[in-house]
């Protein structure tokens, strides 16, 4: 559940390449990571579409974040998804590399 999107004051929603802070609503048995802790996300996948300036429509069938440090590295070591370009131009370099895909 997003908290609130870092880097804007007053906006509702987070679009790919944010950091927002969140907190965990579910997790997986023997982990760091432990429920209703307050972390660091990137998202990475979102529902509403990406429009690119040479006229390509991306659209996912549904949300996701990778956990990130105070650094910007993210705290696990793979991701299972296709990401968008876009983290690339962001700086997310570390989180491109894990991707088996970017489109």
């Amino acid at each position: 559940m997003c908290i609130r999107i870092l880097g804007a004051s007053n906006r509702r929603y987070a679009y790919i390449g944010d950091i927002v802070v969140a907190v965990i609503k579910e997790a997986v048995p023997n982990t760091t990571l432990e429920r209703s802790e307050v972390i660091r996300a990137v998202i990475v996948r979102t529902c509403k579409e990406l429009k690119r300036s040479n006229g390509i429509i991306i659209q996912y069938d549904d949300n996701a974040a990778v956990v990130i440090d105070k650094e910007g590295n993210p705290k696990g070591t793979r991701i299972f998804c296709a990401i968008a370009r876009e983290l690339r131009q962001l700086n997310f370099t570390k989180i491109v590399s894990l991707a088996p895909e970017v489109l």
